[in-house]
């Protein structure tokens, strides 16, 4: 579909996703079907409609499930039964400068701003070594930029 090669117009893909979605689906390509979980630490239903079609370009048939806004953490850490009940193929966590805990502060020593990355870095990793361990499957993780 020309509409989805690079270089492509992202606001048209999403203004028309729903229909390129269904040209796509209409296709009669075989699709392989996985299910991806995506947590977010902000608003993702646009980065999902956006995904679909992507995927569905290539033979992939999502099925997503998404979390409640900036629930990422409480779905990760406490379960949820419609999570786990998709069991999913992949999970796909994002977040924002938002979901950082602590920014240094410009008086902090090179030390002070290290720890700080650390303890950032730790509470992100207990996460995505709980998702593994849960659900078996890859885990990525945005990396905050635009």
């Amino acid at each position: 579909m020309k509409e989805l090669e690079y270089p492509f117009d992202s606001e048209y893909i999403l203004k028309k996703s729903k229909k390129i979605r269904r040209q796509l689906l209409e296709s009669g390509a075989g699709f392989l079907d996985k299910k991806i979980a995506v947590l977010g630490g902000s608003t993702t239903h646009d980065i999902i409609r956006v995904l679909e079609v992507f995927l569905l370009q290539q033979g992939i048939r999502p099925q997503f499930y998404e979390s409640e806004y900036a629930q990422y953490w409480q779905d990760a850490m406490f379960g949820n039964e419609e999570l786990a009940a998709l069991k999913p193929d992949i999970i796909y966590i994002h977040t924002s400068n938002r979901n950082i805990t602590a920014y240094p502060e410009i008086t902090d020593k090179a030390e002070e701003i290290d720890n700080l990355l650390e303890r950032q870095y730790l509470h992100f990793e207990v996460m995505w070594k709980k998702l593994e361990e849960e659900y078996h499957c890859p885990v990525i993780q945005n990396n905050f930029e635009h």
